[in-house]
């Protein structure tokens, strides 16, 4: 049996995974990094992107992360992350709206808007997708439709 290591990913929601794997490729704020077992100790901050590692029997998986931090050693890898999907738990729609409100505010951004708040929503979104293309969930494209709704009493001014 190959080498192995402990991947631990956590939430504010609870765990997302506990598995022995063999590698793993996360985002990390300075870009991507990877860890094979017996990696030397290490802790990063995450950034936002796909979280990718491979079970000790072969299987790839791939999770949508977003923030927190990363604490490897030698035999095991904490992931303690603000945000970290998969695909079965991505809400595509959810998340093609996201993308558009989000590139509809970059494209042309109103005077005090956020840009910063905006481009972090944009990447977590494209990242999200990825996720669910990647285990084969097709993205919807459906416009957006809102109904507004009349507010008891407003007629009463």
């Amino acid at each position: 049996m190959a080498e192995s290591f402990q991947l631990h990913v956590v939430t504010p929601v609870g765990e997302i995974v506990d598995a022995d794997v063999v590698e793993l490729i996360a985002p990390g704020v300075d870009g991507q990094f990877g860890i094979l077992p017996r990696h030397a100790r290490y802790m990063t901050a995450l950034g936002v992107g796909e979280l990718h590692y491979t079970t000790t029997d072969g299987a790839k998986e791939i999770l949508a992360v977003a923030g927190g931090f990363a604490e490897v050693s030698k035999d095991r890898v904490s992931v303690l992350a603000q945000t970290a999907e998969d695909a079965t738990r991505i809400d595509v729609a959810r998340a093609e709206a996201s993308l558009q409100r989000a590139e509809a505010r970059l494209k042309e951004p109103e005077e005090g808007s956020d840009v910063g708040r905006a481009t972090i929503a944009m990447e977590k979104s494209l990242a999200r997708l990825r996720v669910a293309k990647a285990r084969g969930i097709k993205p919807t494209h459906q416009p957006i439709v809102t109904h507004e709704m009349p507010i008891p009493g407003a007629d009463d001014e």
